[in-house]
């Protein structure tokens, strides 16, 4: 099975964002570099057959630039919101593995602890940057991109 990793992109800063933090929102930046990241993602990987997405307002966002490239099925799920942990990360992915590939986007710290349990039970020390991508096929890292080298 194939698995894209991808956290959200640029979002407004907490200290700046006054309301609800699921409800805080992509910046323009933040929306421009997904653009362009994204453009290039379907150029280098097999489009991911669906895009399961945190509730928060900045993974939706992400996700829905990214399916405008992949077109791909959308779902939304609490169950990857902050705070996640390796073990529903685990779950999203059992229940769906009857999608190959699949893409998951979500927030730090709760992706990278998630895919170094994965991959090294836990002995793989990463930092997943906003719009960073990980692609994971059959247990084994084949890439990890951090979305400044994407967009060039």
């Amino acid at each position: 099975m194939d698995i894209y990793i991808i956290r959200h992109a640029h979002a407004m800063q907490r200290e700046v964002w006054e309301g609800v933090d699921l409800l805080r929102p992509l910046t323009d930046k933040g929306i421009y570099r997904a653009e362009l990241a994204f453009k290039k993602f379907v150029r280098i990987f097999k489009k991911p057959d669906l895009i399961v997405t945190s509730d928060a307002e900045r993974c939706k966002g992400t996700a829905s630039i990214l399916n405008k490239y992949c077109k791909s099925e959308l779902k939304v799920s609490e169950i990857l919101n902050p705070g996640a942990s390796a073990t529903d990360y685990h779950n999203v992915i059992r229940e769906m593995s009857n999608y190959n590939p699949i893409a998951l986007i979500g927030h730090e710290p709760d992706i990278s602890m998630f895919i170094s349990g994965y991959l090294t039970e836990g002995k793989l020390g990463i930092l997943m940057k906003k719009g960073s991508i990980c692609h994971i096929s059959d247990g084994l890292l084949v890439n990890l991109i951090q979305q400044k080298i994407l967009i060039g």
